[in-house]
């Protein structure tokens, strides 16, 4: 508390020789003085308890598998607590922290807490690329990155593999992010991973999650948005799978609408198994073997809690504003009295998408043909010389002469090479008509005459003349 006294000593007894001018301005300063006095005293008072405020929301705590308790660090006072009893903190140790790290976290932080070994915790925090470890063995909390540039990956999905972070997608800056990036122990940042294909349209608040014993990491049925005016969004239905060595995705297949309509959910992933919170229920995920397991509410008390860890196929839930409220959710036991509901994904059959293809090709090659020897056959219509030619074939059983066929083509008055040369187009004519139409040979057919060897007869054979008798 400060204390300030303002003495005006004589100075109502020296009234009469200030002046009115010289008074105001005394009061005035006075007025202005024991203003400021009382707004130190406030804030002297109200500074305290509002950084006090603000230290909650920079915290970090975190599950230890080993004590099976959780534990937090104070970035303000440095201090290491564990929860010995429900709500109930104990200090064990006082960190040593840099103290530029503090200037550097947002107002609220939201970290992922990542072990690393040898007694090495690492915590990514959401949203700003910053990576702060604490050294258990050293009893120090240091910031290991080089970050310049944040903002772009809050819900991120951040993980280990083989003893390196990685960051997947996230949402920022009014945009979605495909990003895939890892943390690089000698520059110090985040550095892009260039893959070979595009994946899902978004990695955000989804079924995503890194599978050790696969060496792969799973995403689909994530949230995202154009950002237009009146868009509500949507999710993507489909689920994939990256492929760490060959740097690429593999479409997997579209996951059950069923659980993408599922209101009010909660994902979490336990590296073996997505574990969705909805109002219908738990559904419990296998992506490996791609199935579903159900169980209802009636089964178990499956209230989700506001802070969730995940711990060895369990999840740990603590209600903090109900004096550390916790409860464990047992995913094996769960799967004792869980229903199996169906697949999680629809696999693309390929071998019949194949098989269709190639049938619908081949209808579509057939009725190409098809119309294609209709329009032909419709096309098959023989001139009159032609059906002349025709009925005389017919009548006549030995054939006709060269002579002949020029009579009844007109040709008779024709040069010999013009008379030849139409009557071969006018006989090739009929026979490719009828080959068209009723896929014979030659119906005409030219012979040498009995009389004259140097004379061409032409007939019809034999098989031939039912057909031309119908046509007819």
């Amino acid at each position: 508390m400060i204390i300030m006294t303002f003495h005006l000593g004589n100075f109502w007894a020296r009234k009469k020789i200030i002046s009115e001018v010289c008074q105001n301005e005394l009061i005035r300063r006075y007025m202005k003085l024991r203003a400021f006095v009382y707004l130190v005293v406030c804030v002297s008072l109200l500074l305290p308890r509002e950084l006090y405020a603000l230290s909650n929301d920079r915290e970090l705590v975190w599950f230890d598998s080993k004590v099976k308790q959780r534990k937090r660090i104070d970035l303000f006072t440095g201090i290491l607590s564990i929860e010995r009893s429900m709500g109930s903190w104990q200090k064990e140790s006082e960190l040593r922290i840099d103290s530029s790290l503090i200037l550097h976290l947002p107002p609220r932080i939201a970290p992922h807490y990542i072990p690393m070994g040898n007694g090495r915790i690492r915590f990514a925090l959401s949203g700003t690329g910053q990576v702060l470890e604490w050294d258990e063995i050293r009893n120090t909390l240091t910031r290991v990155d080089h970050t310049f540039y944040s903002g772009y990956n809050f819900g991120a999905a951040v993980f280990s593999r083989q003893n390196q972070l990685y960051s997947f997608g996230g949402s920022g800056f009014w945009n979605f992010s495909r990003a895939l990036t890892y943390f690089s122990e000698s520059a110090k940042e985040w550095e892009n991973i260039k893959v070979k294909n595009l994946g899902p349209n978004a990695i955000f608040n989804g079924f995503q999650g890194y599978s050790q014993g696969e060496d792969r990491f799973f995403a689909g049925g994530s949230e995202f948005h154009a950002f237009l005016d009146g868009d509500s969004g949507q999710r993507d239905s489909g689920f994939y799978a990256f492929d760490f060595e060959k740097k690429s995705w593999s479409y997997l297949g579209d996951i059950s609408s069923d659980l993408l309509a599922a209101t009010e959910q909660d994902i979490f992933w336990t590296g073996r198994y997505f574990v969705q919170f909805s109002s219908e229920g738990l559904n419990i995920i296998d992506p490996v073997e791609n199935q579903v397991y159900a169980v209802n509410h009636s089964e178990a008390d499956l209230q989700v809690a506001p802070l969730m860890f995940v711990s060895e196929n369990k999840l740990i839930g603590y209600w903090d504003e109900e004096g550390g409220k916790s409860k464990v959710y047992d995913i094996q036991a769960y799967l004792k009295i869980a229903k199996p509901i169906g697949q999680f994904y629809t696999r693309p059959n390929y071998l019949m998408y194949g098989g269709l293809s190639f049938v619908a090709l081949a209808i579509l090659v057939f009725l190409f043909f098809s119309k294609r020897r209709t329009k032909m056959k419709s096309d098959l219509e023989l001139d009159e010389f032609e059906m002349k030619l025709l009925r005389a074939l017919l009548d006549s059983e030995q054939g006709l002469t060269s002579i002949e066929v020029n009579e009844i083509l007109g040709l008779s008055t024709k040069s010999m090479d013009n008379q030849r040369k139409l009557r071969v187009q006018v006989i090739a004519s009929i026979n490719q008509k009828f080959h068209l139409k009723y896929r014979t040979g030659n119906i005409i057919v030219r012979n040498s005459s009995l009389v004259d060897k140097r004379q061409s007869q032409y007939a019809l054979v034999p098989e031939a003349r039912s057909i031309c008798q119908k046509f007819i």
